[in-house]
């Protein structure tokens, strides 16, 4: 009652005190005679502790406070082990510790699961989709739980893929958001959250494999196949532009994961049919032009001089997509192959680079990029 809100307010109702109360002795005799006998939780009390949890949810108690509590009884378990043990037989103690070990993971997990279930009960498949994100993004151990209520497998590695679009929180209500993360979850079967008004995250089954770089996407076609399907899923049901992040991690770490996908989103270009998946590997020289004021500034000055050519940002794009071959670039942009030197000549005139030689490729791809991802428009705008 004096940590926790939720016991307080139920605690006025003289019922609810005393059965809380019964409750706790009974568990506290039940363990007794459990170490005594030397014999684990049976599937009955395990029952009687899961209607506990299902309780506490149609009391309205929050997934916060079940864990709270389970974290407060287990201290004072503990306590009251050492308290009752001194001067005791060690090798007691020691029984009885392994004893609440074992025991008492069983019966979180069965308060646990119980609590969630009542509470699915009345929550949407949207609100459970993107408490499931949350709980994976913290290493939350009620995930599992919850990922079986949704039919959704665990992994061991994720790709965590952050979908950004600028303007989004002008356009979009909290219904909406659900309706999308809602449709996409029957789709794909993935964890979807909002992690702000203008990103959404989703959390791809990843094989672990060893990549070429921290945080790159997935190397196989197939898995970018169906990524690919994926994002560009949201970007219709978005219709608006929108630039993808990549980073690859470990169940066990995807808070740090995330942090960097969002990095990378927040340099990788704007594209309205998605055609780019950005890793670090792809970006990593925006990441750092990003950091470096000094050299930001550099790049935009070069963008600023490309900006009065005849369409050269939108050229050069093209021209690296296509690994610097003419004749797909100018297939690519419906142009004839002398109109694409013309304009690769412009280029040259206007920055002093030229941009089918290392030095150009660096520069300028890192330039276009930075272009494309909208940066330097928000600077302005927020100016």
């Amino acid at each position: 009652m004096r940590e926790l809100a939720d016991y307080r307010e139920a605690a006025s109702d003289p019922r609810v005190y005393a059965e809380t109360l019964d409750y706790a002795v009974w568990f506290r005799r039940r363990t007794i005679e459990c170490v005594s006998e030397d014999r684990a939780l049976v599937a009955g009390e395990l029952s009687l502790i899961g209607g506990i949890g299902r309780q506490r949810a149609r009391q309205g108690f929050s997934l916060n406070t079940a864990q709270r509590v389970l974290t407060l009884h287990a201290n004072q378990m503990l306590r009251e082990i050492y308290d009752a043990a001194d001067g005791q037989d060690a090798q007691e103690l020691l029984h009885l510790m392994a004893w609440f070990g074992t025991q008492g993971t069983r019966g979180t997990a069965a308060y646990l699961q119980a609590h969630m279930d009542e509470r699915h009960l009345r929550l949407s498949v949207a609100t459970r989709v993107r408490a499931l994100a949350r709980l994976l993004l913290t290493g939350d151990a009620a995930a599992p739980g919850l990922a079986v209520s949704l039919g959704v497998d665990l992994h061991d590695h994720y790709l965590v893929v952050i979908v950004r679009m600028p303007g989004q929180a002008l356009c979009r209500t909290g219904a909406a958001q659900d309706e999308l993360i809602a449709s996409v979850f029957k789709e794909h079967l993935v964890p979807l959250s909002w992690q702000r008004p203008d990103e959404l995250l989703a959390l791809v089954p990843h094989d672990g494999s060893v990549l070429v770089s921290p945080g790159s996407s997935p190397p196989t076609a197939s898995c970018g196949d169906r990524l690919l399907r994926l994002v560009r899923e949201i970007v219709e049901r978005m219709d608006r532009p929108c630039a993808v992040g990549t980073a690859a991690g470990p169940a066990c770490d995807l808070a740090r994961t995330a942090e960097l996908a969002r990095r990378v989103a927040h340099v990788a270009p704007l594209e309205t049919t998605p055609r780019t998946l950005s890793g670090v590997a792809d970006v990593f020289a925006e990441l750092a032009a990003a950091q470096l004021p000094e050299v930001d500034r550099w790049l935009r000055e070069i963008a600023r001089r490309l900006a009065t050519g005849p369409d050269l940002v939108t050229t050069l794009d093209a021209y690296y997509r296509a690994d610097m071959n003419r004749l797909l670039t100018a297939a690519a942009l419906t142009i004839h192959p002398r109109t694409l030197d013309y304009r690769l000549q412009r280029v040259r005139a206007l920055s002093g680079l030229d941009p089918s030689t290392v030095r150009g490729v660096r520069i300028l791809s890192t330039t276009i990029t930075r272009v494309l991802s909208g940066a330097w428009a928000q600077e302005s705008q927020g100016s």
